[in-house]
């Protein structure tokens, strides 16, 4: 078994907002001597068995406030607590402590009476254990009485390898944390129920109410109205205009409300129209009447105000998406959801997602000119709070979706973004398009995954492709044409994209007959794909090739390129991906090649037994620099190869990125000065220790090289002290080295 990377939260690990089973939105943070009177009043709701149950006889509020909140100085003590409503209170707290320099800590936990059930007990649990591994614990142990089930049975459904102990009434339970497959599948697990369950309102509302409905045509308020009751919205639309519901008016067919509270029926979902300085009003109004998403169309707001609009939201139980957010889209038949300013598009396997709302019309507009049905689609606007992060978790588990293409302009935790991606890659396509041309923006689609496009034009190119649900078999491509030129352009286009391409000519006399009897042969043949390339030269009629494509079995991926052909420059034909140029076909060809290769390879971290982990972070214990010695000492605890051996000359630098993370570079000095290899952000798999040194096969053994990579990689992910490195390397030994270390450091 190899190595597990610690699971990503959306937000800090430590402290951020966070989700509960049900879906709701609650805030977790570090407990301080200050929190004393949350606590009391917290301790103060709590039953009288509850109190029992955490301490074991009964206990006064104010004492057990005291307790929870106390640490003697030879302990080390964390102590998370989780908030939840306006104004916040709290609802729950875990901790653990441990005498300092010892590896096993007791944890315990206490939730209110009224959150019991929601996931509280598990999510600290899962934090509490990231944090501890991070400083050297390596077990927790707990005691708690034997009729407390509800605790017994978030230790033992946690996805540790649980012991426990029964004497008398007490049991005492012990568990390794380093973290397991199975223990991160259950965060991963819990993570998604939370977001599906956060998502849901939006996805499935029972009821959508539209706040700032009007009876101005030319109104945001009108067209998303217009747009639900066009699309045929499956529940029930509330328009909410105060002037017109206080007089019992309509705004089109449907009955006005004066408020969101005014509203009989059940509101899942609430959308936004109104100026921006009433937004906080509405959003409470919902918030009062128990909405749990909203999504604000207005605009104009900073991204502090967005980030104050979005935590409000939170503290109302509520999700948002926006501020400045065209809207959501989902097309299933039982939906049939338009809250945007956009009509229902036809359905269809693409899933959509832009930051760019203007944007977001368009490329749904040009998806319905190509052929391409949409499952859903979402506006994110400021993205203050949902993001492509929470879409790719809810289009992972849709079955309607088949292509997941997000047009992205920034990244609000990308190492969050990669983990997914790797994960939903497994299942289906990710496409993403990026405005930025930042080397490390295509490093990250890379392990991830990602199909990376230039441009939209790129994207959907490839998406039409991929929307037909199968992949190349293997590398080698039939291209069948009648036109030399044109043939050259495609077949350069996809030798260049590593497929290997068996050429018929039928010349430019081939008639349809020609190109049915070749078609037939193709699809007999063992290539893993075909490519029909057309150019009218007067002896088959554009018609009868396009009937063709048309009418084609579609066992392997079929791509035809009819040249001159007016419409869409890529769009669906049948079971067949019609282009108007052959290098587009070409290069999503090469896209769709390079996806399977990448789905095909195992995600391998690999492990090392021989790491010296208590040994590394003893030696980095309150320091602030490194001298020569201990940053040695430091790599031969990461069994890092030191001294010199003949063989190539390299450079390997390891650098922060604020949102990124450590970033590895590997350089060969040349007398013209460095040369950049490449880039790989850490975790590295031993694909992406593979990639890295490629350019370098024909040079050297890389194993050894690929050791180092993957143990130096390990290092920087288990010592968040370490800023940076810099490594010479003799052959596959380190001669020389620098360290660098973190004045604040941060967990990865």
């Amino acid at each position: 078994m190899g190595y597990v990377p610690p699971p990503t939260p959306q937000h800090g690990l430590e402290e951020g907002p966070v989700l509960l089973k049900d879906g709701r939105t609650a805030l977790l943070r570090r407990a301080s001597r200050q929190d004393l009177p949350l606590f009391v009043e917290f301790l103060k709701r709590l039953s009288p068995e509850s109190l029992r149950m955490r301490f074991f006889s009964p206990i006064s509020p104010e004492k057990a406030a005291e307790l929870l909140l106390a640490a003697k100085p030879e302990e080390e003590k964390v102590t998370l607590i989780v908030l939840a409503g306006d104004p916040p209170r709290l609802v729950a707290t875990g901790e653990y402590v441990r005498v300092k320099g010892e590896d096993t800590a007791e944890v315990a936990f206490l939730v209110d009476d009224a959150f019991q059930g929601r996931g509280l007990g598990t999510l600290l649990l899962e934090r509490l254990a990231l944090i501890a591994a991070k400083r050297g614990v390596r077990r927790f142990q707990a005691f708690t009485l034997a009729e407390n089930r509800p605790m017994l049975n978030v230790f033992m459904e946690s996805g540790f390898q649980v012991r426990a102990h029964r004497e008398g009434g007490e049991v005492e339970v012990e568990f390794e944390i380093l973290l397991s497959e199975q223990a991160a599948e259950r965060f991963e697990w819990r993570e998604k129920v939370s977001t599906l369950a956060s998502l849901h309102p939006f996805f499935f509302p029972r009821g959508v109410a539209v706040v700032g409905a009007s009876r101005d045509p030319e109104s945001i308020g009108y067209r998303v109205l217009e747009h639900l009751i066009f699309g045929r919205f499956q529940g029930p639309v509330y328009p909410v205009n105060e002037a017109i519901g206080k007089e019992g008016g309509t705004v089109g067919p449907l009955l006005a409300y004066p408020s969101v509270e005014s509203i009989p029926g059940p509101v899942d979902l609430a959308v936004i129209a109104v100026p921006k300085e009433r937004v906080l009003g509405a959003l409470e109004a919902c918030g009062r009447r128990g909405v749990r998403g909203a999504i604000v169309l207005t605009t104009g707001f900073s991204a502090q105000e967005a980030r104050e609009l979005a935590d409000k939201a939170r503290r109302l139980g509520m999700r948002l998406l926006g501020p400045g957010s065209l809207g959501l889209v989902h097309t299933h038949p039982e939906v049939r959801l338009s809250a945007a300013l956009a009509p229902l598009p036809r359905p269809g396997p693409l899933a959509l997602s832009s930051q760019s709302g203007t944007l977001g019309r368009a490329v749904m507009a040009y998806a319905e000119e190509m052929g391409l049905g949409i499952s859903s689609f979402a506006s994110l606007g400021a993205k203050a709070d949902i993001s492509s992060n929470d879409l790719l978790t809810f289009w992972e588990e849709d079955e309607r979706t088949g292509v997941i293409l997000l047009y992205l302009e920034g990244f609000g935790n990308p190492r969050r973004f990669s983990r997914l991606a790797r994960r939903i890659g497994k299942k289906k396509p990710i496409l993403a398009v990026h405005p930025s041309r930042d080397p490390l923006v295509r490093t990250l689609f890379t392990q991830a995954g990602v199909i990376r496009a230039n441009s939209l034009e790129e994207a959907f190119d490839v998406a039409v492709l991929l929307s037909l649900g199968r992949l190349p078999e293997n590398p080698t491509v039939r291209l069948i044409s009648n036109a030399s030129g044109p043939s050259n352009l495609a077949l350069e286009a996809l030798k260049e994209g590593g497929l290997t391409v068996e050429h018929v000519d039928l010349g430019s006399t081939a008639k349809a007959a020609d190109f049915a009897q070749a078609l037939e042969e193709a699809q007999a043949s063992p290539a893993g794909s075909l490519f029909l390339l057309f150019v009218p030269m007067g002896f088959a009629s554009e018609e009868e090739f396009l009937q063709l494509v048309a009418q084609a079995p579609g066992e392997k991926p079929l791509l035809a390129c009819a040249m001159g052909t007016p419409g869409a420059r890529a769009r669906v034909l049948g079971k067949a991906a019609l282009y108007r140029f052959p290098e587009s076909a070409a290069i999503a060809l090469a896209r769709a090649w390079a996806y399977r290769c990448w789905r095909e390879e195992p995600l391998f971290f690999p492990d090392f037994p021989d790491l010296r982990l208590e040994e590394a972070r003893r030696l980095l214990e309150g320091k602030k620099e490194l001298s020569p010695e201990e940053a040695r000492a430091l790599l031969q605890a990461f069994g890092l190869p030191l001294g010199e051996e003949a063989g190539l000359r390299l450079k390997l630098t390891a650098s922060p990125h604020p949102l990124f993370g450590p970033v590895l570079t590997l350089l060969l000095p040349t007398p013209l000065g460095e040369q950049p290899l490449g880039q790989r952000l850490t975790p590295l798999t031993e694909g992406d220790a593979r990639e890295l040194l490629r350019p370098l096969e024909a040079k050297l053994d890389p194993s050894p090289y690929r050791e180092i990579l993957l143990r130096l990689s390990r290092l920087l992910e288990e010592l968040p002290e370490v800023e940076g490195m810099e490594l010479e390397l003799s052959g596959p030994r380190i001669a020389r080295l620098a360290v660098r270390l973190h004045a604040h450091p941060k967990p990865r």
